[in-house]
């Protein structure tokens, strides 16, 4: 998202042998039994969209919710303009076949002479789907600033979508969501953020209407945590828990930035390290599931090319990174083989659609079950 600069090098969608790598891997997908100790595995690749002819920064930073157990919708970014980064039109596609197939893509948010967008992050509340989009304007070549938080609302599973008038914090400059929204035990709903100066926080609501900010995040250290997610804590309900991406850390010290809150994030401890998650200055995904289980889905490096998972379950401690997503680049550019940026919703107990951008080219979704039954198989998704 931004902070992330450099202008991507022109486009070209030469390389055959990638994607005939890219076809083979995928044909030879399936299931993958990371181990004999473990049970998670996850299911073939699909893709939701490909562009490889645009001149800007591609389809990049997606999210995803699932809406039932063969359903689901995804949104993301997709930059057009040649020499502009971290901005773009907003689209989006569904599925009703668990992935198998999905939607033509449509547009959210348009890009326009006057508008550009910054960032999509999508929120199941009820029996309606909530898209938070970041908006700027078409003069800027980074994204920034962010002049609104524009919110869309579907009734009909992301499939169609309508205008939703807010009220948002005027005083915290780029407001930025990156991490996915959390309904509390008291109804409370609340966002995570980070704004200008590297000020991480939550937005509070009791009726996904008005919405105020929580206290920020102290950062003694330095570590400028961006791009926050969520989740409660595993051993006691009362406690929030935010993992960051970390900028200033050493290499030898490449973890999430976390933090705890107590008071529904009012206010937090200061960001510290958590050696058991790692981070590469890029964006992670980390949530609990309904089971109770931790998981985090992260790059392995700087280089943003190899997605791992691994997995905490209540009571025990972090299970080994496995690998998630290491396709063949496609394009030329800055983004050509990344694989990164992950969001997950989870569809049923333990089991999660997973989408992520590949090659900033591409947007890609797969099943993973950390469940750890095996019951079932996963469905997984022909090659796309």
């Amino acid at each position: 998202m931004a902070l992330v600069r450099g202008e991507r090098a022109a486009r070209s969608s030469g390389r055959s042998s990638a994607l005939i790598l890219a076809l083979v891997a995928a044909l030879l997908g399936g299931f993958l039994a990371p181990g004999s100790a473990s049970a998670e595995r996850f299911s073939g690749e699909s893709t939701v969209h490909t562009n490889t002819a645009t001149e800007g920064d591609g389809t990049r930073t997606p999210d995803i919710v699932s809406t039932g157990a063969d359903r689901a919708v995804v949104a993301w970014r997709e930059g057009t303009v040649p020499g502009k980064v971290d901005q773009g039109y907003i689209r989006y596609g569904y599925t009703t076949d668990g992935g198998a197939s999905w939607s033509r893509p449509k547009v959210l948010a348009q890009e326009t002479s006057q508008y550009a967008w910054h960032y999509v992050v999508l929120y199941q509340a009820g029996g309606e789907v909530f898209a938070y989009l970041g908006r700027t304007s078409a003069t800027s070549s980074n994204g920034l600033p962010i002049d609104a938080v524009v919110v869309k609302r579907s009734t009909d599973e992301g499939h169609t979508w309508q205008d939703y008038h807010v009220s948002m914090p005027t005083d915290i400059r780029n407001l930025i969501m990156a991490g996915r929204p959390l309904r509390l035990a008291d109804g409370t709903h609340v966002i995570p953020f980070w704004s200008s100066g590297r000020r991480n926080g939550l937005l509070r609501s009791t009726n996904l209407k008005n919405w105020t900010a929580g206290g920020f995040v102290p950062d003694p250290s330095g570590y400028q945590g961006a791009e926050p997610q969520i989740a409660v804590e595993q051993d006691d309900s009362r406690t929030l828990v935010m993992k960051a991406r970390s900028s200033r850390t050493p290499s030898s010290q490449a973890y999430a930035a976390t933090a705890t809150s107590t008071d529904s994030g009012r206010t937090w401890t200061p960001f510290a390290l958590d050696p058991n998650v790692p981070n590469h200055d890029t964006k992670g995904y980390f949530t609990k599931d309904s089971g109770g289980r931790y998981l985090a889905i992260y790059n392995t490096a700087k280089d943003r090319q190899i997605l791992h998972y691994k997995v905490k379950r209540p009571g025990g401690s972090w299970g080994p990174g496995r690998l998630f997503a290491d396709g063949p680049p496609v394009t030329d550019g800055t983004g050509a083989g990344w694989d990164t940026y992950a969001m997950a919703d989870e569809y049923a107990p333990g089991r999660f659609y997973v989408a992520w951008e590949h090659d900033t080219s591409s947007i890609k979704v797969r099943r993973l079950d950390i469940s750890g039954t095996g019951r079932s198989p996963l469905s997984p998704a022909p090659p796309a």
